[in-house]
């Protein structure tokens, strides 16, 4: 009987042996099918059969859209001729006005909006501080400057001024406006 039971047993092991085996050999097959099959999935999407995109997506890929800055245009303006732009630092202090004019070869500014230069007067230039807004501009080679002093003051206090700083002159009383001007034809250039 002893014989019979480890031939039993014997027997209970080897097939759940071979069941352990076959459940082994399906599974494989069923993981290579599953393979198989995304492979097919995905040959079928490349092939041009999608599906449709949700709300969620086309309400993002539409905000993208119209949330797309606008181009922006700027335009460069600049005098035509040389020596068309002038500097003038205008100090006063009392009933007294001294002028220091500095002239510069070439120069430009760079504005957001097409200028409206209907009433621009050539022969009287515009004060580009004064009439635009801008953010960037250039002045090129600046030669000496001249200067108008009253009549009224002595050649001596004449040179002495000449020689003070701005802040020397801001420290003595005197008060400066600053104007730059373009004059003659300019050039209006979309850059």
């Amino acid at each position: 009987m002893a014989a019979k039971t480890t031939k039993a047993t014997k027997a209970k092991k080897a097939k759940k042996a071979k069941k352990l085996a076959i459940k082994k050999t399906a599974k494989k097959a069923v993981a290579k099918k599953s393979s198989v099959k995304k492979a097919v999935k995905k040959s079928a999407n490349k092939s041009g059969k999608r599906k449709p995109a949700s709300n969620a997506v086309k309400k993002a890929a539409n905000k993208q859209i119209k949330n797309k800055p606008a181009e922006k245009s700027a335009w460069k303006i600049s005098p035509e001729n040389i020596r068309s732009v002038v500097e003038l630092d205008i100090w006063k202090k009392g009933d007294l006005t001294i002028e220091f004019a500095k002239v510069y070869r070439s120069g430009w500014i760079i504005v957001n909006q097409l200028p409206d230069l209907s009433g621009y007067n050539p022969a009287e230039g515009i004060n580009i501080f004064e009439e635009f807004e801008f953010d960037e501009h250039q002045l090129d080679d600046g030669s000496q400057a001249d200067s108008v002093f009253p009549n009224e003051l002595p050649s001596e206090e004449r040179e002495r001024l000449i020689n003070l700083s701005e802040s020397e002159l801001a420290e003595e009383g005197w008060t400066l406006e600053s104007v730059t001007r373009f004059s003659g034809p300019l050039l209006v250039e979309q850059v």
